[in-house]
């Protein structure tokens, strides 16, 4: 993206089945259905497992986005609250990621780009499966680098995308990358 100019106006997405391990034994399973990351809203994109601070762990897995199985749940309530603006309601179903913004190199109007990825049902699943190994037992802090994701979309001729699709399915594989441990 040399030579460009880019501005995120909305970067929210969803993690689900959190799982932590010690290597392959499953230490600690987090029963919230979905947990929503927004980067629009005066809050630290931040989530709180309630487990047993003494456990010793050094993998986790988590999904980004909501799975078939909670989709076909219906409309549910807290951060799965359509109300939220991450729920196709023309679609029923969940937005799994969404980015929108500014580039200079969008074909969009006034260089405009717009991604709202969701998708549960063959062969349109944007749920991503992520899984990171620690270097440490602590605090874990997991990144999420959005430029890894805009690197790989051509913004000149992709720039909008509002509905279960194949481009849906590439971008969602783009975010799995973007995550990442220091």
């Amino acid at each position: 993206m040399s030579n460009d100019s880019i501005s995120i106006s909305s970067l929210n997405y969803y993690i689900s089945k959190i799982s932590i391990f010690n290597d392959s034994n499953l230490i600690y399973e987090d029963r919230k259905l979905g947990h929503l990351i927004s980067h629009e809203i005066n809050q630290s994109p931040c989530i709180k497992l309630e487990c047993d601070q003494k456990i010793k762990f050094n993998r986790i897995s988590f999904n980004l986005g909501i799975d078939s199985v909670t989709h076909i749940k219906g409309v549910l309530g807290g951060d799965l609250d359509p109300t939220k603006g991450m729920y196709w309601t023309w679609n029923s179903g969940y937005i799994n990621f969404k980015i929108e913004g500014y580039s200079s190199r969008s074909s969009g109007k006034n260089h405009l780009f717009q991604f709202h990825i969701g998708g549960y049902q063959f062969p349109f699943n944007s749920c991503q499966k992520i899984d990171l190994t620690l270097k440490r037992n602590s605090t874990i802090d997991i990144y999420f680098d959005v430029f890894n994701v805009l690197n790989g979309i051509n913004l000149q001729e992709n720039y909008q995308i509002m509905r279960p699709c194949k481009s849906a399915v590439e971008i969602a594989n783009l975010s799995k990358n973007a995550f990442y441990i220091e």
